[in-house]
Parts: C-alpha cells; structure tokens; sequence
C-alpha cells in the first residue's frame, strides 16, 4: 500500500496569527501595536512597527515530517536609532521557543536551530534586524 499524500499547511498563515496574538499578550511596550505581516507594507508611511514572516520552503525529512527555514524580519525605529527594532527582534526570537506544541492544528513540533537577530545594512529610513528559524513540521493527509 502506498503511503497517503500529505501536505504541509501554510507555514506562514500560522504564524502571522500566532505572532500576532503572542506579541498583543506581552507587557514590553515595544510589542504593542505591531503589523504581523507575509510581505512588506507598500504604504507610505508604512507602520511603525512590522514583523514579515517569510516561509523559505520546507525540505522533507520523511513522507509525513520536514524542516520548515522561516524569516523573521523586523522593521521599527530608525537606522540612527535602531534600538526599538533591535529590542522587538529579540523578543520575536525569544518566543519562536513557544510556537511548536501537540496542538493537532498546529504543524510546529520543534525548534530546530535560529541564527540571529542581525542588523541589515541598507539605505532606509527604519532600521531592518532579521533572524532565520529552522522547525521541524509535520504533515497532514491530503
């Protein structure tokens, strides 16, 4: 018997919801506020503070589990003031730890590895920090 289709669910709608609920729920003011967005805001000005989520693709491990690369990428305060992006990037870090759980609706099961926060030079007004996460996922039956 062959092995059931599965499919991996989309990794980045997940996790705009759950940032976006994760950060309402912190105390540090940096968290307020900010656009849990998949592609940067086009709008002039764009928020003060947004968090882009990128899904950089899943490599499959095994028919049913695979390793998801997701950016997180954090665009806040200025590059003469980089300190609230800086700060914001290190919370978003710190709660991609909490994200996988035996939650059935949940595909995250574990952090595998984040290389981060890092400022990223370029000629903008805000400041830009990104980290890279690694999760392992799993699959559901199509």
């Amino acid at each position: 018997m062959a092995d059931p289709a599965v499919i991996i669910d989309d990794l980045e709608l997940y996790l705009t919801g759950w940032y976006r609920a994760a950060l309402a729920a912190r105390p540090e003011p940096v968290c307020a506020d900010v656009a849990v967005v998949r592609v940067e805001s086009p709008n002039d000005p764009p928020p003060a503070k947004q968090l882009v989520i990128r899904d950089d693709g899943t490599t499959m491990t095994s028919f049913l589990t695979g390793e998801a690369s997701i950016g997180l990428t954090v665009l806040a305060g200025t590059r003469a003031n980089p300190h609230d992006a800086k700060e914001l990037a290190r919370i978003v870090l710190a709660l991609a730890s909490q994200i996988p759980s035996p939650d059935p609706d949940n595909p995250f099961t574990a952090l595998l590895s984040s290389n981060g926060p890092f400022m990223v030079p370029e000629e903008t007004t805000f400041a830009r920090v990104y980290s890279a996460v690694t999760f392992s996922v799993a699959g559901r039956a199509l």
